[in-house]
């Protein structure tokens, strides 16, 4: 085999790689998620994702938009809400009113 041929094989074989790695990497990029029938698209999933505090898993689900309910397509069983996933909510702070602590200015020093 002459330098040319050797050469000419090498491109071939590096330009085969690089095919299958972007096609690997496509591959693992693209997802399939279809809610009510509909295909989601990759912006719409991105803010199903953060709603749901979870990756959504390629599937066909139902949703009700207005209660939050999801389930699997062609059952009606609910299986979760949208958020199960998220961390419950850091306990909320008493305000200062709540606290007895709020004064009208000039309460505190004249000590009324």
């Amino acid at each position: 085999m002459n330098a040319t041929t050797l050469s000419t094989v090498l491109r071939a074989a590096m330009g085969i790689t690089v095919c299958l790695c972007t096609d690997a990497a496509l591959a693992q990029s693209a997802r399939f998620v279809v809610v009510n029938g509909s295909l989601v698209d990759n912006a719409t999933l991105a803010q199903l994702d953060r709603v749901a505090c979870t990756r959504v898993p390629d599937g066909h689900y139902w949703l009700n938009l207005q209660t939050g309910q999801w389930g699997y397509a062609g059952e009606p069983w609910v299986r979760g809400h949208i958020g199960d996933a998220c961390p419950p909510a850091a306990p909320r702070q008493p305000s200062l009113s709540e606290r007895g602590r709020l004064y009208r200015p000039g309460e505190i020093l004249n000590g009324r």
